[in-house]
Formats: structure tokens, sequence, C-alpha cells
């Protein structure tokens, strides 16, 4: 009995033990990783709930073994730069960014830590003239070849185009000009109106369709996107379709849509930091284009904007909604 009793107090020094020495380790360290959006949107946000989600399924969870420092610049370019000099203030191990103004101002100003970008052209499209070693991330190829196919698909006759976007965000300049030499080369009109602010798209929009356009495109341009419902009511109101470059916008009444899959493209750029956090290197350019598309027909604005819709773009659709 005796023995047993030296046994059993024995085992629970060992455990005690082993308790105390476990309580003495050091916690392992969480990664700190910054993410910058250019503004609040729920297409912007789909694609950071797919970055997300792609480092969870790879076991990397905020709250446990990553710290997320989340910030937003709430559609203020010059925001951008001040959040990426404080999350370099507090020694992140990775930046994350969400849009093209981000990705940019990040390339130019990021140099000794991994950047995963999404949303976003790539360094290339939007003129930078090196793209930086740490840079890494998923692109848009801008299909405007489809992009346009699908437009006359739907409006056989098409001769003007009007397009409102903002010339201060590079993604808006790029695609414009893009487009433009599309549409010039399909013998089609392009019409250009700036916006510097969601504020001015109704009078952008009023311009435009003075100009006896057939169809209006916003592309992606975030200033024009954030007063989206605004445009496609003035478009609504003069039988003009409106189509967008981010399918996901045809929710805020376009009324066709075709590009990358928001949630998918926030998914590969998360695998894109998922392998550098595995190799915990900043470097290896992972850059490549997006593989995920859809095509968004809304119903109701087609039917709004006089828009028929063919049966062989219909049968295309990912999602008819309304």
């Amino acid at each position: 009995m005796f023995d047993f009793q030296i046994k059993y107090l024995n085992a629970i020094l060992c455990v005690a033990l082993m308790v105390t020495l476990a309580a003495c380790q050091p916690a392992e360290k969480k990664i700190k990783i910054g993410y910058v959006q250019i503004t609040q949107d729920p297409v912007l946000d789909a694609a950071k709930a797919g970055v997300f989600r792609a480092l969870a399924d790879s076991g990397f969870i905020n709250g446990q073994n990553i710290k997320v420092l989340d910030n937003n610049a709430q559609g203020d370019l010059s925001m951008i730069n001040m959040i990426l000099q404080s999350l370099l203030s507090q020694n992140v191990d990775m930046i994350i960014t969400n849009s093209t103004p981000c990705m940019t101002a990040a390339a130019q100003t990021v140099r000794n830590i991994p950047v995963v970008f999404t949303v976003a052209f790539s360094p290339e499209q939007v003129g930078l003239k090196t793209t930086p070693g740490n840079l890494n991330g998923v692109y848009d190829p801008l299909n405007v070849e489809e992009f346009v196919d699908l437009m006359m698909e739907c409006i056989p006759d098409l001769k003007r185009i009007g397009i409102p976007y903002n010339n201060a965000e590079p993604n808006a300049e790029y695609s414009a000009k893009v487009l433009s030499k599309e549409f010039s080369e399909r013998g089609i009109t392009l019409v250009t109106a700036s916006v510097t602010s969601s504020n001015d798209i109704l009078q952008a929009g009023q311009y435009l369709v003075g100009q006896q356009i057939d169809a209006m495109v916003v592309s992606a341009d975030n200033t024009v996107y954030l007063g989206l419902p605004v445009l496609a009511k003035l478009a609504s109101g003069q039988k003009i379709p409106l189509f967008v470059t981010e399918p996901l916008q045809a929710e805020k009444g376009a009324c066709i849509g075709y590009g990358a899959n928001f949630d998918q493209w926030g998914y590969q750029a998360g695998l894109k930091a998922v392998e550098i956090l595995k190799e915990r290197s900043s470097s290896g350019n992972r850059i490549e284009p997006v593989t995920g598309y859809d095509l968004i027909i809304n119903r109701k604005a087609c039917a709004e904007q006089g828009l028929l819709v063919p049966e062989t773009v219909k049968g295309r659709a990912t999602r008819i909604i309304n």
C-alpha cells in the first residue's frame, strides 16, 4: 500500500513538473499580416474573404497562429501610403493588398517583406518600370476582346460607347486605354467622362447620355463602382444598357457583368501567401493571371435599360439575378 502511494505521488509530481515546464516555454510568436483595401465594397470584400479562407484552409488562422492588422483606406488614395508606413512600423511579416492602387503603392514602398496582391492589374499593365522581387499575387489580364464580343453579341449595331472613369486610379486609366484601343479597332467610337469622386458620377453619366451613346461601360474603377447604383438608375431612365467588367457589380444595377470571379481571385492570391509563409521567404515573384471568370446577368436591369439578351448569352451565364 505504501509503495502504491509513493508511485502515485511520483506520478503526480511528474505531471506537475511537465505542466510547469510547458508553461515556462515561450508561446509561439504569431505571424503578423498587414492587410490594406482601397474601399469598403461587397466585391472587394468577396476577394478578401477568399484570401483569408485560403489561409485558414492551410492552417493559418487569425487569432491562433497569425494576427491580421486589417486596414481600409475608405476610398482615399492618399491614405494608402500612410497605412503602409504604419504597418511597416508595426513590423508585420507580410502585407496583403486588395486593389490596384494598394498594390502599386506597396510595390513602390515595401522592400524587405513579402507583398501579396489581389484584385489588381499587374505591375507591367499599370506602367511600373520594375517589378520588385518581393511582390507576389494574382492579376486580371482584362480580356477586352471577349468583353467587347459579348457587348456586340447583345447589341449588334453598337456604334458609340460611354465610359466614366477616374484617371487618378491607375487601374481605371489602364482599363480605359485598352478598351479604347479595342473599340477603335472595331470602328466603335468611345466617349469618356472624368470623375474624381463618387459625387461626380451623376454629372458624368448625364454628359455621356447627351452624347447619344448606345451603351455605358464601367471597368476596373473603384470610384465609379462606389456610386454605381446612381449610374444604373440613370441608365434605366434613359434605356441605355450598362455593362461592367466586375461581375458582382451587376447586383448594383448593371445589366451584364463579365470578368473575374472575385472570391476565387482572392482564394488564388491567398494560396500565394500560404506558399510564402510556409517557405518563410520574401522572394519568389509569384505573379500569375486569375483563372476563374463569371458572367452575371441582371434580368431586371436588362428590362429597365432596354437590353434584349440573346439566348446564346443567357446559356453561358454563371448566374442570372432578379
